[in-house]
């Protein structure tokens, strides 16, 4: 027993030498040469080898997910931080795409409109309880400007300058109560008065003393007629949203779409001539040069 304790590290030596030894010998050989005892280890380490084998491999491949997942989230991090990134530049191209596209749409309507414009900023909007705009604030005040000024955009209409306070005007939509335009339908010539209607919900208006004899349908446009020389002809105003006409009366009635969206409004011209006028401004009630004619048709 001595003996068997004094050198029992150097029996286990050997054991874990030879054992794993007679086995790679035994799974080398080519099964036609195999003895019997060679038979036996194969047998015996079969097992083994393919317990060996599945621990390995679950621990290799748990390991392996582990870090693949790490440096999944790693890099799913990176990815959605990129993706915010051109997110918010993709954002900002478009703006500034937005406002090149409004500014040289503006510039072009100036270019081609044959009157005096001024430019103006929207620095304001009244606010009604249901949330939608009634009038915008300009910033352009007393000098060159005056009440009744026709204002606009490339998309047609706004209103007319309604009131000034020192470096800044108010704009009276036409969808305002107040507002009167003589129009005229493009497609037939038909004419008549654009009152806006004044509703908290909508942005609207009607036409008025339009003649039932008049044929006009859903989806024409309507321009200013320029009579009364307050408004340029040939500016749109909108279009014809529905029409109703009654079994009696001289007139039908007629709502419209504006033209323009106040929600959006940026930046806004303001008319100081009318096309034709080499001096002088747009008065109210039309006191101008001329009675109207020229202008563009958008």
């Amino acid at each position: 027993m001595s003996f068997l304790s004094r050198y029992k590290d150097v029996f286990i030596s050997i054991l874990a030498l030879v054992i794993p030894f007679f086995f790679l010998k035994a799974n080398l050989k080519d099964p036609g040469q195999m003895t019997a005892f060679d038979r036996v280890v194969v047998t015996i380490s079969t097992p083994l080898q393919w317990a060996a084998t599945a621990v390995i491999e679950t621990v290799g491949g748990a390991w392996d997910k582990y870090v693949f997942l790490v440096d999944l989230q790693a890099e799913n991090e990176r990815l959605r931080f990129e993706n915010q990134r051109l997110r918010a530049e993709n954002l900002q191209y478009f703006e500034t795409e937005q406002e090149a596209r409004r500014l040289r749409r503006m510039l072009t309507f100036k270019e081609t409109f044959g009157g005096s414009l001024r430019a103006a900023r929207v620095i304001g909007r009244g606010i009604a309880e249901q949330f939608r705009v009634v009038s915008i604030d300009v910033d352009v005040g007393r000098e060159g400007i005056s009440k009744g000024m026709p204002v606009v955009t490339f998309d047609g209409l706004v209103g007319q300058i309604y009131k000034i306070a020192g470096p800044t005007s108010e704009v009276m939509l036409t969808v305002d109560r107040k507002s009167h335009v003589p129009v005229v339908v493009q497609r037939n010539g038909a004419q008549g008065i654009l009152r806006g209607t004044g509703e908290l919900d909508r942005y609207t208006c009607e036409v008025e003393y339009l003649l039932r004899a008049d044929e006009v349908r859903e989806g024409d446009q309507l321009f200013t007629s320029g009579a009364g020389g307050k408004f340029p002809e040939g500016i749109l105003v909108g279009r014809i949203a529905t029409v109703q006409r009654e079994n009696y009366g001289l007139f039908q009635k007629v709502t419209v779409e504006p033209a323009v969206n106040f929600s959006r409004l940026s930046e806004v011209f303001v008319i100081t001539a009318l096309p034709g006028d080499e001096e002088g401004a747009a008065e109210p009630g039309g006191a101008s040069k001329r009675d109207g004619a020229g202008g563009i048709r958008q």
